[in-house]
Protein backbone atom coordinates (compact mmCIF):
# COMPACT_ATOMS: atom_id res chain seq x y z
CA UNK A 1 0.00 0.00 0.00
CA UNK A 2 1.40 3.31 -0.90
CA UNK A 3 2.57 5.72 2.06
CA UNK A 4 3.30 8.76 0.17
CA UNK A 5 0.25 10.94 -1.23
CA UNK A 6 0.48 13.67 -4.21
CA UNK A 7 -0.72 16.62 -3.05
CA UNK A 8 0.35 18.68 -5.95
CA UNK A 9 -3.52 19.14 -6.55
CA UNK A 10 -4.11 21.22 -3.25
CA UNK A 11 -0.73 22.88 -4.26
CA UNK A 12 -2.28 24.19 -7.69
CA UNK A 13 -5.82 25.10 -5.80
CA UNK A 14 -4.17 27.36 -3.51
CA UNK A 15 -1.92 28.73 -6.76
CA UNK A 16 -5.14 29.15 -8.47
CA UNK A 17 -6.89 30.69 -5.61
CA UNK A 18 -3.93 32.89 -5.52
CA UNK A 19 -4.45 34.33 -8.78
CA UNK A 20 -7.79 35.16 -8.27
CA UNK A 21 -7.20 37.14 -5.19
CA UNK A 22 -4.61 39.00 -6.99
CA UNK A 23 -7.07 39.56 -9.85
CA UNK A 24 -9.20 40.73 -7.09
CA UNK A 25 -6.68 43.15 -6.27
CA UNK A 26 -5.73 44.67 -8.84
CA UNK A 27 -9.73 45.23 -9.96
CA UNK A 28 -9.84 46.84 -6.28
CA UNK A 29 -6.99 49.07 -7.48
CA UNK A 30 -9.03 50.44 -10.49
CA UNK A 31 -12.14 50.79 -8.39
CA UNK A 32 -10.46 53.31 -5.73
CA UNK A 33 -8.94 55.20 -8.65
CA UNK A 34 -11.87 56.09 -9.06
CA UNK A 35 -13.21 56.95 -5.97
CA UNK A 36 -9.75 58.72 -4.79
CA UNK A 37 -9.71 60.86 -8.01
CA UNK A 38 -13.34 62.26 -6.07
CA UNK A 39 -12.81 61.96 -2.65
CA UNK A 40 -9.49 64.16 -3.76
CA UNK A 41 -12.25 67.00 -4.48
CA UNK A 42 -14.08 66.16 -1.78
CA UNK A 43 -11.46 66.11 1.09
CA UNK A 44 -9.41 69.21 -0.39
CA UNK A 45 -12.00 71.60 -2.32
CA UNK A 46 -14.76 70.80 -0.32
CA UNK A 47 -14.54 69.70 2.85
CA UNK A 48 -12.73 72.36 4.25
CA UNK A 49 -15.08 75.11 3.18
CA UNK A 50 -17.85 73.29 4.28
CA UNK A 51 -16.16 72.73 7.72
CA UNK A 52 -15.18 76.40 8.14
CA UNK A 53 -19.14 77.34 7.64
CA UNK A 54 -21.04 74.22 9.30
CA UNK A 55 -18.24 75.25 12.72
CA UNK A 56 -19.12 78.92 12.13
CA UNK A 57 -22.78 78.31 11.95
CA UNK A 58 -22.28 75.81 15.33
CA UNK A 59 -20.34 78.69 17.30
CA UNK A 60 -22.92 81.08 16.08
CA UNK A 61 -25.96 79.17 17.08
CA UNK A 62 -24.28 78.07 20.73
CA UNK A 63 -23.44 81.96 21.34
CA UNK A 64 -27.24 82.94 19.68
CA UNK A 65 -28.38 80.19 22.38
CA UNK A 66 -26.20 81.58 25.24
CA UNK A 67 -27.07 85.10 24.98
CA UNK A 68 -31.10 84.56 24.19
CA UNK A 69 -30.88 82.49 27.67
CA UNK A 70 -29.02 85.29 29.16
CA UNK A 71 -31.57 87.87 27.78
CA UNK A 72 -34.19 85.41 29.27
CA UNK A 73 -32.97 85.46 32.63
CA UNK A 74 -32.72 89.12 32.86
CA UNK A 75 -36.26 89.40 31.37
CA UNK A 76 -37.32 87.48 34.37
CA UNK A 77 -35.74 88.89 36.85
CA UNK A 78 -37.18 92.43 35.19
CA UNK A 79 -40.09 91.50 35.59
CA UNK A 80 -40.06 89.91 39.15
CA UNK A 81 -37.66 93.22 40.49
CA UNK A 82 -40.82 95.43 38.55
CA UNK A 83 -43.38 93.56 40.44
CA UNK A 84 -41.66 94.48 44.00
CA UNK A 85 -40.82 97.73 43.41
CA UNK A 86 -44.55 98.36 42.32
CA UNK A 87 -45.67 96.15 45.53
CA UNK A 88 -42.95 98.77 47.77
CA UNK A 89 -43.90 101.84 46.09
CA UNK A 90 -47.66 101.22 47.09
CA UNK A 91 -46.39 100.45 50.56
CA UNK A 92 -44.07 103.65 50.52
CA UNK A 93 -46.67 105.87 49.64
CA UNK A 94 -49.15 104.37 52.84
CA UNK A 95 -46.30 104.90 55.06
CA UNK A 96 -43.84 107.71 53.34
CA UNK A 97 -41.22 107.77 56.50
CA UNK A 98 -40.76 103.77 56.70
CA UNK A 99 -36.78 104.10 55.51
CA UNK A 100 -36.91 100.06 54.85
CA UNK A 101 -39.79 100.27 52.38
CA UNK A 102 -37.65 103.37 50.99
CA UNK A 103 -34.07 101.52 50.61
CA UNK A 104 -36.16 98.63 49.18
CA UNK A 105 -37.69 100.65 46.49
CA UNK A 106 -34.88 102.00 45.60
CA UNK A 107 -32.98 99.13 45.46
CA UNK A 108 -35.54 97.63 42.79
CA UNK A 109 -35.62 100.77 41.14
CA UNK A 110 -31.69 101.05 40.78
CA UNK A 111 -31.91 96.74 39.82
CA UNK A 112 -34.52 97.72 37.69
CA UNK A 113 -32.67 100.25 35.42
CA UNK A 114 -29.63 98.07 35.37
CA UNK A 115 -32.05 94.98 34.22
CA UNK A 116 -33.15 96.82 31.59
CA UNK A 117 -30.11 98.30 30.22
CA UNK A 118 -28.44 94.58 29.96
CA UNK A 119 -31.89 93.67 28.09
CA UNK A 120 -31.21 96.47 25.66
CA UNK A 121 -27.97 95.46 25.71
CA UNK A 122 -28.61 91.79 24.56
CA UNK A 123 -31.05 92.41 22.79
CA UNK A 124 -28.92 94.14 20.38
CA UNK A 125 -26.15 91.66 20.27
CA UNK A 126 -28.87 88.63 19.85
CA UNK A 127 -29.90 91.20 16.36
CA UNK A 128 -26.56 90.83 15.20
CA UNK A 129 -25.71 87.50 16.25
CA UNK A 130 -28.84 86.40 14.19
CA UNK A 131 -27.87 88.26 11.35
CA UNK A 132 -24.15 87.03 11.19
CA UNK A 133 -25.50 83.55 11.60
CA UNK A 134 -28.18 84.36 8.66
CA UNK A 135 -25.40 85.51 6.87
CA UNK A 136 -23.01 81.99 8.13
CA UNK A 137 -26.27 79.89 7.15
CA UNK A 138 -26.43 81.16 3.55
CA UNK A 139 -23.15 80.70 2.60
CA UNK A 140 -22.76 77.22 3.91
CA UNK A 141 -25.61 75.89 2.05
CA UNK A 142 -24.03 75.86 -1.30
CA UNK A 143 -20.85 74.31 0.09
CA UNK A 144 -23.31 71.48 2.02
CA UNK A 145 -25.17 71.10 -1.49
CA UNK A 146 -21.74 70.14 -2.98
CA UNK A 147 -20.61 68.13 -0.14
CA UNK A 148 -23.62 65.94 -0.40
CA UNK A 149 -22.95 65.65 -4.18
CA UNK A 150 -19.86 64.66 -4.14
CA UNK A 151 -20.47 62.11 -1.09
CA UNK A 152 -23.24 60.82 -3.51
CA UNK A 153 -20.77 60.49 -6.52
CA UNK A 154 -18.22 58.58 -4.42
CA UNK A 155 -20.46 56.38 -2.76
CA UNK A 156 -20.57 53.62 -5.44
CA UNK A 157 -17.17 53.48 -6.57
CA UNK A 158 -16.80 52.86 -2.24
CA UNK A 159 -19.30 49.77 -2.30
CA UNK A 160 -17.77 48.48 -5.03
CA UNK A 161 -14.44 48.79 -4.18
CA UNK A 162 -15.42 47.12 -0.59
CA UNK A 163 -17.70 44.29 -2.01
CA UNK A 164 -14.53 43.14 -4.03
CA UNK A 165 -12.56 43.96 -0.71
CA UNK A 166 -14.80 41.52 1.39
CA UNK A 167 -14.54 38.99 -1.50
CA UNK A 168 -11.24 38.69 -1.56
CA UNK A 169 -10.86 38.78 2.39
CA UNK A 170 -12.89 35.93 2.15
CA UNK A 171 -10.90 33.80 -0.56
CA UNK A 172 -8.02 34.87 1.27
CA UNK A 173 -9.32 32.64 4.12
CA UNK A 174 -10.01 30.19 2.05
CA UNK A 175 -6.87 30.89 0.21
CA UNK A 176 -4.55 30.23 4.28
CA UNK A 177 -7.01 27.19 4.53
CA UNK A 178 -5.86 25.27 1.83
CA UNK A 179 -2.16 26.29 1.72
CA UNK A 180 -2.14 24.77 5.61
CA UNK A 181 -4.17 21.91 4.26
CA UNK A 182 -1.54 21.40 1.57
CA UNK A 183 1.30 21.43 4.17
CA UNK A 184 -0.69 19.04 6.51
CA UNK A 185 -0.90 16.77 3.59
CA UNK A 186 2.84 16.74 3.01
CA UNK A 187 3.90 17.07 6.59
CA UNK A 188 1.71 13.31 6.71
CA UNK A 189 4.61 12.53 3.64
CA UNK A 190 7.69 13.57 5.68
CA UNK A 191 6.48 11.93 8.98
CA UNK A 192 7.73 8.63 7.17
CA UNK A 193 11.06 9.48 6.58
CA UNK A 194 11.65 12.20 9.77
CA UNK A 195 9.36 9.94 12.58
CA UNK A 196 9.81 12.55 15.08
CA UNK A 197 6.94 14.90 13.19
CA UNK A 198 4.61 15.18 15.80
CA UNK A 199 0.83 15.38 15.36
CA UNK A 200 1.09 18.34 16.75
CA UNK A 201 3.27 19.57 14.49
CA UNK A 202 0.79 18.35 11.71
CA UNK A 203 -2.14 20.36 13.24
CA UNK A 204 0.15 23.71 13.19
CA UNK A 205 0.61 23.54 9.73
CA UNK A 206 -3.35 25.01 9.59
CA UNK A 207 -3.38 26.22 13.00
CA UNK A 208 -0.50 28.13 12.53
CA UNK A 209 -1.81 30.52 9.87
CA UNK A 210 -4.88 31.49 12.14
CA UNK A 211 -3.60 32.18 15.65
CA UNK A 212 -2.65 36.00 16.09
CA UNK A 213 0.55 36.66 16.23
CA UNK A 214 2.15 33.38 15.77
CA UNK A 215 0.81 33.31 12.15
CA UNK A 216 3.42 36.17 11.37
CA UNK A 217 6.08 33.45 11.82
CA UNK A 218 4.72 30.33 12.58
CA UNK A 219 3.92 29.03 8.71
CA UNK A 220 7.38 30.60 7.50
CA UNK A 221 9.25 28.07 9.80
CA UNK A 222 6.60 24.84 9.11
CA UNK A 223 7.19 25.59 5.40
CA UNK A 224 11.09 25.76 5.42
CA UNK A 225 11.12 22.43 7.66
CA UNK A 226 8.87 20.62 5.63
CA UNK A 227 11.18 21.70 2.39
CA UNK A 228 14.58 20.61 4.65
CA UNK A 229 13.58 17.29 5.67
CA UNK A 230 12.21 16.79 2.03
CA UNK A 231 15.16 17.79 0.25
CA UNK A 232 17.28 15.56 2.98
CA UNK A 233 15.46 12.40 2.63
CA UNK A 234 15.51 12.91 -1.36
CA UNK A 235 19.50 13.62 -1.51
CA UNK A 236 19.86 10.61 1.36
CA UNK A 237 18.38 8.23 -1.37
CA UNK A 238 20.38 9.93 -4.53
CA UNK A 239 16.80 11.31 -6.35
CA UNK A 240 18.59 14.43 -6.38
CA UNK A 241 22.30 14.73 -6.73
CA UNK A 242 22.25 18.21 -5.79
CA UNK A 243 24.43 18.80 -2.23
CA UNK A 244 24.29 22.35 -1.60
CA UNK A 245 21.09 24.56 -0.85
CA UNK A 246 22.65 27.07 0.38
CA UNK A 247 19.86 29.99 -0.95
CA UNK A 248 16.77 27.89 0.96
CA UNK A 249 16.54 30.25 3.71
CA UNK A 250 16.95 33.43 1.64
CA UNK A 251 14.68 31.81 -0.80
CA UNK A 252 11.82 31.31 2.13
CA UNK A 253 12.44 34.79 3.82
CA UNK A 254 12.15 36.68 0.62
CA UNK A 255 8.78 34.73 0.37
CA UNK A 256 7.86 35.45 3.70
CA UNK A 257 8.99 38.72 3.80
CA UNK A 258 6.74 39.66 0.84
CA UNK A 259 3.87 37.58 2.35
CA UNK A 260 4.49 40.16 5.53
CA UNK A 261 4.82 43.00 3.01
CA UNK A 262 1.60 42.69 0.91
CA UNK A 263 -0.84 41.28 3.35
CA UNK A 264 0.22 42.89 6.86
CA UNK A 265 1.67 46.27 6.00
CA UNK A 266 0.71 47.81 2.82
CA UNK A 267 -3.05 47.21 3.85
CA UNK A 268 -2.54 49.99 6.35
CA UNK A 269 -0.73 52.19 4.09
CA UNK A 270 -3.73 52.09 1.85
CA UNK A 271 -6.83 51.85 4.75
CA UNK A 272 -10.31 51.02 4.62
CA UNK A 273 -11.37 47.48 4.32
CA UNK A 274 -7.84 46.43 2.47
CA UNK A 275 -7.45 46.01 6.05
CA UNK A 276 -9.33 43.38 6.26
CA UNK A 277 -6.89 41.58 4.65
CA UNK A 278 -5.58 40.90 7.70
CA UNK A 279 -8.65 38.80 8.53
CA UNK A 280 -7.63 38.26 11.93
CA UNK A 281 -8.60 41.79 12.65
CA UNK A 282 -12.16 41.45 11.09
CA UNK A 283 -14.02 41.73 15.23
CA UNK A 284 -11.81 45.47 15.49
CA UNK A 285 -13.84 46.54 12.57
CA UNK A 286 -16.50 48.73 12.17
CA UNK A 287 -19.52 48.43 9.92
CA UNK A 288 -20.05 51.85 8.44
CA UNK A 289 -18.59 50.29 5.36
CA UNK A 290 -19.68 53.66 2.65
CA UNK A 291 -18.13 55.84 4.86
CA UNK A 292 -15.24 53.74 5.39
CA UNK A 293 -15.23 55.04 9.01
CA UNK A 294 -15.71 53.75 12.64
CA UNK A 295 -15.71 54.48 16.56
CA UNK A 296 -11.40 52.56 16.50
CA UNK A 297 -10.34 54.09 13.84
CA UNK A 298 -9.22 51.71 12.29
CA UNK A 299 -11.04 52.04 8.61
CA UNK A 300 -10.38 55.31 8.31
CA UNK A 301 -6.65 55.37 8.26
CA UNK A 302 -4.87 54.75 5.49
CA UNK A 303 -3.76 57.28 2.59
CA UNK A 304 -7.14 56.85 0.63
CA UNK A 305 -9.32 57.62 3.23
CA UNK A 306 -10.18 60.47 5.82
CA UNK A 307 -8.71 63.51 5.49
CA UNK A 308 -5.72 63.60 7.69
CA UNK A 309 -2.85 62.05 8.59
CA UNK A 310 -1.76 59.58 6.06
CA UNK A 311 -4.12 61.05 3.64
CA UNK A 312 -2.28 64.54 3.54
CA UNK A 313 1.64 63.09 3.75
CA UNK A 314 1.48 59.93 1.62
CA UNK A 315 1.09 61.63 -1.99
CA UNK A 316 0.36 61.61 -5.07
CA UNK A 317 -1.89 57.90 -4.13
CA UNK A 318 -0.93 56.78 -7.19
CA UNK A 319 2.65 55.76 -5.93
CA UNK A 320 1.49 54.20 -2.49
CA UNK A 321 -1.04 51.78 -4.91
CA UNK A 322 1.33 50.83 -7.35
CA UNK A 323 4.06 50.12 -4.39
CA UNK A 324 0.91 48.03 -2.66
CA UNK A 325 0.26 45.89 -6.30
CA UNK A 326 3.50 45.77 -6.80
CA UNK A 327 3.74 43.84 -2.94
CA UNK A 328 0.65 42.04 -4.18
CA UNK A 329 2.55 40.74 -7.34
CA UNK A 330 5.75 39.65 -6.10
CA UNK A 331 4.24 38.00 -3.10
CA UNK A 332 1.65 35.73 -5.23
CA UNK A 333 4.17 35.23 -7.50
CA UNK A 334 7.10 34.09 -5.76
CA UNK A 335 4.54 32.16 -3.52
CA UNK A 336 3.47 30.23 -6.55
CA UNK A 337 7.09 29.30 -7.47
CA UNK A 338 7.72 28.23 -4.27
CA UNK A 339 4.58 25.66 -4.49
CA UNK A 340 5.30 24.46 -7.68
CA UNK A 341 9.07 23.86 -6.75
CA UNK A 342 7.34 21.79 -3.92
CA UNK A 343 5.05 20.03 -5.67
CA UNK A 344 8.13 18.70 -8.07
CA UNK A 345 10.03 17.11 -4.81
CA UNK A 346 6.53 15.53 -3.85
CA UNK A 347 6.12 13.78 -6.87
CA UNK A 348 10.06 12.55 -7.00
CA UNK A 349 8.83 10.93 -3.40
CA UNK A 350 5.85 9.43 -4.73
CA UNK A 351 7.37 7.96 -7.64
CA UNK A 352 10.57 6.86 -6.10
CA UNK A 353 8.52 5.24 -2.98
CA UNK A 354 10.16 1.69 -3.56
CA UNK A 355 13.61 3.46 -2.52
CA UNK A 356 12.01 4.18 1.03
CA UNK A 357 10.28 0.61 1.86
CA UNK A 358 12.72 -0.18 4.68
CA UNK A 359 11.91 3.57 6.46
CA UNK A 360 7.96 2.93 5.44
CA UNK A 361 8.14 -0.31 7.02
CA UNK A 362 9.57 0.99 10.66
CA UNK A 363 6.94 1.52 13.55
CA UNK A 364 6.15 5.47 13.81
CA UNK A 365 8.32 6.02 16.95
CA UNK A 366 10.39 8.60 17.84
CA UNK A 367 13.78 7.85 17.91
CA UNK A 368 15.46 7.05 21.39
CA UNK A 369 17.53 9.50 22.93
Amino acid sequence: MKKFTNNSLWGMIVMGLNLVILIMVIISAVKLGSYDSKNMHLQDSVMPKYTFWADSVANLQDALGKKQNSLDGYTKLCKETEASAQKFKELLASDPENKEYGNKYYSDTTHLRDYKENITRLEGELKGISDTLQLAQQDLKPWAAQRQKSLEEVAPDLRGYNAILIIAAILMICKVLSFGFWMNKNYNNTRHFAPWQTKTDRIMTILGWLIPIYNLFKPCSMFSNMISETKYALRDKSIITDAKDSNQMESIGFWWGSYLMAKVVMPFFIGGLAICLNFWLLPLLGTDIDTAQNTLGMLSFGTYFGNTGLFYYLRPHTIVMVAFLLCWLVYVGYECYMIYSYNKLNKMLCDNESKFETELSKPETAPEK
